[in-house]
């Protein structure tokens, strides 16, 4: 959820990727030029992907780039005043998209959110400590963005399967019933197409069986066969051991408590507010 409501705000404020704005960012922190083969390292990124970013962000005049003045070769990079205002902007972007996207209504769950942040916002510290209060939806964007890559690729090396997969898979194991395909989008901030195919891929896997009810002909739900309990786990243990290792060593144990409390209070309201509309249909489910 926090990642969808973080990539809606960075496209509603800014036409540069999650790389660019990553690469921007970083040099935000930093406070001064720093060179650009140390800064991929810093990111993790090949040299090509950041000459790319580098190449969008100072067109757009966010980023300056200049020689170094013992090696002409070397390219020492700095934000500008208008890469500054355009983080600035973003930042506010990302805030309001997470208040929108969370029931913040109640004052608990505000609070729960405005620490969720804070804390995902240590996982990647930034280059000048002095720095690290600035921006930290920013922040907490790039370390969501980068905990679900790794997250992926573990996954599809674990399994073999997609991450859309594994997060119904996920999905059909904690509710542990039937759930419809287009429930299972909803819950899981699927496009009803993205989930349609990854169900489709699980049953071919023969992960999850399909199911109709004789109320509506219409509707189609999907379960999860032994296959599919047994990959369930699996998937749980690898999730949780990403977690224990990129997400929760980072953080402090009241960081870890309001991360906690995210999950355990505002998701389960959402999810049982969706529960109570659904659970009428499914003592007639058969077989397909």
């Amino acid at each position: 959820m926090a990642h969808e409501a973080l990539t809606r705000g960075l496209a509603a404020a800014s036409d540069l990727n999650i790389t660019q704005y990553r690469v921007l960012t970083k040099l935000l922190q930093a406070g001064k030029a720093v060179n650009q083969g140390e800064l991929g390292k810093l990111l993790g990124m090949k040299p090509n992907v950041v000459t790319q970013a580098v190449d969008v962000l100072a067109a757009a005049g966010l980023v300056t780039r200049a020689p170094g003045t013992a090696d002409g070769r070397t390219r020492f990079l700095a934000a500008t005043e208008a890469g500054e205002a355009h983080v600035a902007a973003v930042n506010e972007s990302l805030i309001a998209s997470l208040y929108e996207h969370f029931p913040t209504d109640d004052p608990t769950y505000r609070t729960i959110l405005e620490a969720a942040v804070s804390a995902a916002a240590q996982i990647e510290p930034p280059l000048d400590p002095g720095r690290a209060q600035r921006f930290p939806a920013t922040r907490s964007l790039v370390s969501i963005e980068l905990l679900r890559a790794e997250t992926e690729r573990t996954l599809r090396e674990a399994t073999g399967a997609s991450f859309n997969e594994c997060r119904i898979v996920q999905r059909l194991g904690e509710t542990d019933r039937p759930e419809r395909v287009g429930e299972l989008a909803c819950a899981l901030h699927l496009s009803p197409v993205n989930a349609a195919r990854a169900t489709e891929r699980l049953v071919a896997r023969g992960w999850a069986r399909r199911l109709k009810s004789p109320a509506d002909k219409k509707a189609v739900y999907v379960a999860l066969t032994d296959e599919g309990v047994y990959q369930g786990f699996l998937i749980s243990a690898t999730v949780n051991e990403l977690a224990a290792t990129k997400l929760w060593a980072n953080l402090t144990p009241g960081q870890r408590e309001a991360i906690e409390r995210v999950g355990h209070v505002v998701v389960a309201e959402l999810d049982a507010r969706r529960q109570a509309k659904e659970q009428a249909a499914y003592d007639l489910l058969q077989e397909i």
